[in-house]
């Protein structure tokens, strides 16, 4: 299989409404190719003068792809947005709204070319029911994926390991894998604040702060980026639970213990299966959940039982989330559910691949959904 050979064959357009009750922001759509999310609101914080945290998204979209997404600034004129010109960006539906948050979106929609593939339409139908809810790649970063070994070390207080694992720790592939890869064997900081180039801003603004040690080298960064690390570490976590769930009980079922989740009027509501409402649980088609740990999370059953392998074997425990030295960071936990659920599927067999299209509720992977369609 064969996906995102060209960021055209690979087309995502968010499900969003802009909301009116404040209009304290202006709110546009931003389509991108070939851009990560953070990346450019960086370039078009600095071309317009301000800070990224004036900002808001409702979630990051992938790189190596033609993105469409509602992005809020805050105190930047609808003039200023028009007269901005950046490479593969295009902005428009320019208007006055509510400032957007993490979330705010209903999900994604996908127009997706996959390339050296066959697709069993038996399989088709049977993934199209239900595939498991993985975190996927781009969770953890597709070219240099360490925002989940970031977050670990942050969670287990090791700051100072933390943050050399962000400024150096080099992969091949990276366009930066030299200056990283001299860095990491040699531990230079003062050379390294020589040689990295200024598109690393992050790196290097850290640079400048880790003779101070790692705790106060993160504080440059923004809040929602060192978050960011949290939430990976949190991810892969989820992604080893549910995995080892998998393995012992079909990916449908729902035990006695399982937490489920429902939505009543947009709320998430959790409860706990058991005999008195395992019937209605069925009826509802509702799945079981598992833990995004943090230091208020409870679990039962076969879950807990998974969870406290897996977090003995990473040589952690749930209190950890609550990070003393960084508050901000800290993380009371919730749940996820285990099950993905794509609708609006449709594909088609042309010379060149075979296109699909599919809408996914927020928080699903388009990747994960295709790597079961076709693995």
């Amino acid at each position: 299989m064969k996906i995102k050979e060209k960021a055209e064959d690979f087309v995502v357009e968010e499900v969003f409404t802009v909301k009116h009750s404040k209009n304290d922001c202006v709110v546009f759509t931003l389509e991108k190719m070939n851009w990560e999310t953070i990346g450019i609101i960086k370039v078009m914080a600095r071309k317009l003068g301000v800070s990224q945290k004036r900002f808001g998204y409702a979630g990051l979209k992938d790189r190596r792809a033609v993105t469409r997404q509602k992005v809020s600034v805050y105190g930047v004129g609808e003039e200023q947005l028009e007269q901005l010109a950046l490479p593969r960006v295009n902005i428009f539906d320019i208007e006055k709204g509510d400032c957007i948050r993490l979330g705010d979106h209903v999900g994604n929609k996908f127009d997706v070319l996959v390339k050296d593939a066959h697709l069993d339409p038996e399989r088709a139908e049977r993934v199209n029911c239900g595939f498991p809810n993985y975190f996927g790649k781009q969770r953890f970063g597709e070219v240099r994926p360490i925002t989940h070994e970031v977050g670990k070390e942050m969670v287990k207080g090791n700051f100072d390991e933390a943050a050399f694992i962000f400024v150096a720790k080099p992969f091949p592939e990276e366009k930066y894998y030299e200056v990283r890869k001299e860095l990491w064997e040699t531990q230079d900081f003062e050379r390294a604040k020589k040689e990295y180039p200024r598109t690393l801003l992050y790196e290097r603004a850290m640079l400048d702060r880790i003779h101070l040690g790692g705790r106060e080298a993160f504080k440059v960064l923004p809040l929602r980026l060192n978050t960011l690390f949290i939430h990976a570490y949190q991810a892969f976590l989820f992604n080893r639970i549910v995995e080892r769930r998998f393995r012992e009980v079909p990916v449908y079922e729902v035990e006695p213990g399982d937490v489920v989740i429902s939505w009543i009027e947009g709320r998430k509501v959790v409860t706990v299966a058991g005999p008195h409402n395992m019937d209605k649980i069925k009826e509802e088609g509702l799945c079981a959940a598992a833990p995004i740990i943090g230091y208020k999370t409870q679990v039962k059953g076969r879950i807990k039982d998974i969870t406290e392998f897996v977090l003995e074997e990473e040589g952690i425990k749930k209190e950890d989330f609550q990070i003393k030295e960084f508050p901000s960071l800290s993380s009371r936990g919730t749940y996820r559910e285990i099950l993905g659920k794509a609708s609006e599927f449709s594909y088609s067999i042309l010379k060149e691949g075979i296109r699909l299209k599919f809408f996914l509720p927020k928080g699903q992977y388009a990747t994960v959904f295709l790597e079961e369609l076709f693995d």
